[in-house]
């Protein structure tokens, strides 16, 4: 795989990261404002599946993405009720415990759980656990729990950031395991499809799913308030279509190298970053201390230390 590509890939996936932090902040701004947590993971989906169906239907990609789902549609549907609905169930019902930085800060264990998960995905070369990236991957979240003592005793309790850490933390898990799972089934089974068909499919595949939530927060909260409509649309468009789109794209690029691929889910971590900023210009919390700061600059330096060969390789050929 050439350099270039690498960092391409991870440069994607910076540029995910910050659209993924709406997911964040919005779901704080909801939470605040009493909204049901099923119709917001639902909600997101539906605003989401809609925007990408019309997209696919306009660049004509939507037949042949529905092609592929009757082939096999349990697959689609059993990691697209994983991916849409146990990931964000988790983290929307955690918005309800802590704040939103926290919430980003913990997700990053996805970077280390990415690494951990490869030896019992894949059978080649991927299944390897790169021993530099692991240790990258730890000075990321060394970063992040500078972050989170960075915003201690705030006006959480103990009891609900515990509990919110512990549900982030499955979420943080199941992430890269859908993730790289449904990567497998596409690559194993030669689908020649697109990020934004990949992201439409396993929306698809979620709907019952999605249906389900819908009818719980009706019977639990009523209709959903116009400032959730318009929050869950931000979220969708933002996160669930171009931070998922450029994801995807991010790690279909280096999908056959499980280093890159680690660099490329190691962006996440910028994520938190973008919340920060997010929830200090719209819901007014204090920027991070000494601490956080400290924190900032090892998450950036991580992701910088995670490019530096695949520069140097860049450069040396542009030398040759």
């Amino acid at each position: 795989m050439q350099a270039n590509q690498k960092i391409k890939a991870i440069g994607i996936g910076v540029l995910a990261s910050v659209f993924f932090c709406s997911t964040y902040v919005m779901n704080s701004f909801i939470s605040a404002g009493n909204g049901h947590w099923a119709w917001t993971v639902s909600l997101r989906t539906i605003f989401m599946l809609l925007i990408l169906l019309v997209i696919l239907q306009v660049k004509k990609q939507l037949l042949p993405l529905l092609h592929i789902l009757k082939k096999q549609p349990g697959v689609w549907l059993f990691w697209g009720s994983i991916w849409f609905g146990v990931v964000y169930v988790l983290l929307t019902a955690a918005a309800s415990l802590g704040p939103g930085w926290l919430i980003a800060g913990v997700f990053q264990f996805t970077i280390v759980a990415g690494i951990l998960l490869s030896p019992f995905l894949y059978k080649d070369s991927r299944a390897k656990i790169p021993v530099r990236a692991l240790l990258l991957s730890i000075l990321i979240l060394v970063g992040i729990a500078l972050m989170q003592w960075s915003q201690r005793n705030g006006s959480f309790s103990d009891t609900q950031l515990i509990s919110c850490i512990i549900l982030v933390l499955l979420a943080a898990i199941v992430w890269p395991l859908a993730n790289r799972k449904l990567m497998l089934f596409i690559e194993e089974h030669d689908h020649q499809i697109t990020a934004m068909q990949r992201v439409a499919g396993t929306a698809i595949g979620s709907l019952p799913a999605m249906l389900l939530l819908m009818g719980y927060g009706y019977t639990e909260a009523g209709l959903p308030a116009e400032p959730q409509l318009l929050a869950t649309l931000v979220i969708a468009l933002c996160s669930g279509v171009i931070g998922c789109v450029l994801f995807f794209r991010a790690t279909d690029m280096v999908r056959s190298d499980s280093a890159a691929l680690a660099a490329v889910e190691a962006t996440q971590s910028i994520e938190i970053l973008s919340t920060v900023v997010g929830e200090v210009l719209l819901l007014g919390i204090a920027w991070p201390n000494l601490y956080g700061n400290i924190g900032m600059l090892l998450i950036m330096g991580g992701l910088i230390l995670y490019s530096i060969p695949a520069r140097k390789r860049v450069l040396c050929a542009t030398e040759l």
